[in-house]
């Protein structure tokens, strides 16, 4: 079974768990059938790299010899050995590999390049701070080494690059380290540094943060504008320099999936080079709960690769393809959810945007009373497959679970006549009603216009909402039960609800 590369990436941290104290992998064949059986074991070594301060790192460099052609993975540990910001656990790493598929490896030729633990910056970092301006999996590898050290030393290397650095290569770096950690003592003193930054990237990313911003939080960044204005820093440019160094590419793919019974959506973005017709990739996954919740990409693959990700990505779940303006405006309001601490990976590609602008969805939605052929043709939509609530779903939910485990099967309806409102609380009712329309408004960009208007007249209809809500918790029942293979009433539920 092909993968998408969220779940390769469970798939891994499933492996580091399962054999964090087992010697020789070879003796654990069974473990690797899933990884072995993936097509394109491309995301699975991208996924890998991104677990050398792992631990368990021996099996990191099993599995990397496992997937990794020699001799990309030699080019990519000799890059790792030589990148000033790379942590010297990192480093390690990387030269005990490369001794044992390295014939040309030399001591001499390798420690020259081990830092002392306390020097974080060397000659070299200015090149890599100006190149994640334009890679933003480069601003990414800066983080991910960011977030593996000591509280204290986070701070040693903020305030290092800050006496060599300043505008916008230095911002661009502590950008995402402010927004995804503001409440934290590095994320505080990623925004000092940023008012003393002469950025106007820097500028941006405060005035956008005071949208959202916590009250607790918003004097620090006033007063951190207030330092930027006085520098001189006074208008908001960001959107024309990203645009420069957009201007060589156009939007490709945009795509996003219906919302699940959870409320997760699986969105692409992708551009793709005019002159080379290579990709960039992002993958989001966001719910309607918390927000944007993950998010990766790939700076540099070819349109063919891209659209064989996009494949196993939504394998099998019907994709949509969406205009960017909208698919754009469709973010921005996940992260009106999530308000602060976006992930830092988000923060850093959402930046391949900057040349697009949102636009609201628009359409002129009719309502009517619904008739009960047409309701029931909601109830059987696709985008229903997968909205029913799992046993963990909530507490109010558990608890209906347990009141239905003490009852026959033949007094459900009631239960769920008497406890709808205790499952689909005020917030709860709000969430559900909303994913509604959103769904309404996907039916309407896919040119489905019979069914978004279906769902536009059940969002506005209360009662027809609270029977729709009700249907729910029978799927949800019949889902746990069918789970717990209780045959009796499974049997009893599909006489009285499966038609």
């Amino acid at each position: 079974m092909e993968l998408n590369p969220f779940e390769i990436k469970a798939e891994i941290q499933k492996l580091i768990s399962a054999l964090q104290n087992a010697k020789d992998f070879e003796n654990y064949e069974v473990h690797y059938r899933t990884l072995d059986a993936q097509s394109d074991k491309n995301v699975i070594v991208r996924l890998l790299f991104k677990e050398i301060n792992n631990p368990n790192s021996d099996l990191i460099k099993f599995l990397l010899l496992r997937y990794c052609p020699q001799k990309e993975l030699t080019e990519h540990l000799w890059n790792i050995i030589k990148n000033s910001l790379t942590t010297n656990q990192a480093k390690i790493f990387a030269l005990d590999l490369l001794r044992d598929i390295d014939t040309c490896w030399s001591y001499e030729e390798c420690s020259k390049y081990l830092d002392n633990p306390n020097e974080f910056v060397n000659s070299d970092t200015e090149k890599i701070l100006n190149k994640a301006i334009i890679n933003p999996e480069v601003q990414i590898d800066f983080l991910d080494f960011f977030v593996t050290l000591s509280d204290n030393d986070k701070i040693v290397l903020l305030n290092s690059l800050a006496e060599d650095y300043s505008e916008d290569a230095l911002a661009n770096m502590l950008i995402p380290v402010f927004l995804s950690m503001p409440d934290s003592e590095a994320g505080r003193t990623a925004l000092d540094i940023l008012g003393n930054s002469k950025s106007q990237l820097a500028y941006h990313a405060l005035t956008s943060f005071l949208d959202n911003a916590d009250e607790s939080i918003i004097p620090s960044v006033k007063r951190n504008l207030a330092v930027l204005k006085m520098a001189g820093i006074r208008e908001d440019n960001s959107k024309e320099f990203y645009k420069n160094l957009l201007k060589d590419s156009e939007p490709y793919r945009f795509c996003i999936t219906y919302p699940d019974g959870h409320g997760n959506q699986a969105i692409i973005i992708s551009r793709i080079n005019n002159t080379t017709d290579r990709v960039r990739f992002v993958a989001i996954v966001a719910d309607d709960y918390k927000g944007i919740k993950d998010c990766f990409g790939f700076n540099d693959i070819s349109a063919f690769e891209c659209n064989a990700i996009i494949e196993r990505f939504y394998k099998g779940q019907r994709a949509l393809d969406v205009p960017p303006e909208i698919l754009k405006g469709i973010l921005e309001s996940f992260e009106n959810i999530s308000k602060i601490n976006p992930p830092y990976e988000y923060v850093c590609w959402k930046n391949i945007l900057s040349d697009i602008n949102s636009e609201p969805f628009k359409f002129d939605f009719k309502t009517h009373k619904l008739s009960d052929s047409e309701f029931e043709s909601i109830l059987q939509a696709d985008f229903t497959d997968y909205w029913f609530l799992d046993s963990k779903y909530s507490d109010e939910f558990e608890d209906f679970i347990k009141l239905s485990e003490q009852t026959s099967a033949e007094d459900f309806d009631k239960i769920i006549d008497e406890n709808i409102e205790k499952v689909f609380y005020k917030e709860e009712y709000n969430v559900w009603s909303e994913r509604i329309l959103n769904v309404s408004e996907l039916k309407a960009l896919s040119g489905d216009t019979v069914m978004a208007e279906k769902l536009f007249s059940l969002y506005n209809d209360k009662d027809l909402i609270r029977e729709f809500f009700k249907n729910i918790l029978r799927k949800s029942l019949y889902e746990y039960y069918f789970a717990k293979n209780d045959v009796n009433k499974i049997k009893k539920i599909e006489e009285m609800w499966v038609k």
